[in-house]
């Protein structure tokens, strides 16, 4: 399987425009690895003063996708499919760092498994499945 052609770019430029709104920054894009950093803003807040759910997921997602991605074909892109994530923690602020890492890539579908760590504390935990298309 050759490498994508624009993995390196992705990272250096981020994957879309959502994600630059978000604040999400790359630590690492490597073949079926990724490593994504988030620095809570106030923005990120819900009415309860914690982080939104959405935020979190957004950040698995973003990283379990670019995990993804980097397995497919040079002709390839993905769509998630499917997430399952728990929340094992409230983020009242700091700095968020996310994994995505593949554990299967098959012929029409990819599945990811992400995490999302604070100060060594789970904040997170996903399992997704995403489309090669």
């Amino acid at each position: 399987m050759s490498q994508h052609p624009h993995l390196h770019e992705i990272a250096k430029n981020r994957m879309s425009p959502f994600t630059k709104m978000l604040g999400l920054e790359f630590k690492s894009l490597e073949k079926g690895l990724c490593t994504l950093l988030l620095s809570i803003r106030e923005e990120h807040f819900n009415g309860t003063a914690r982080v939104h759910g959405g935020v979190i997921f957004s950040l698995l997602d973003s990283a379990m996708g670019a995990a993804a991605f980097s397995v497919l074909e040079p002709h390839e892109s993905t769509a998630t499919v499917e997430c399952k994530i728990n929340y094992t923690r409230a983020v009242i602020g700091g700095e968020l760092e996310c994994f995505g890492k593949v554990v299967h890539a098959g012929t029409r579908t990819v599945v990811v498994d992400g995490e999302i760590w604070q100060d060594g504390a789970l904040v997170a935990k996903a399992l997704g499945t995403f489309a090669r298309i």
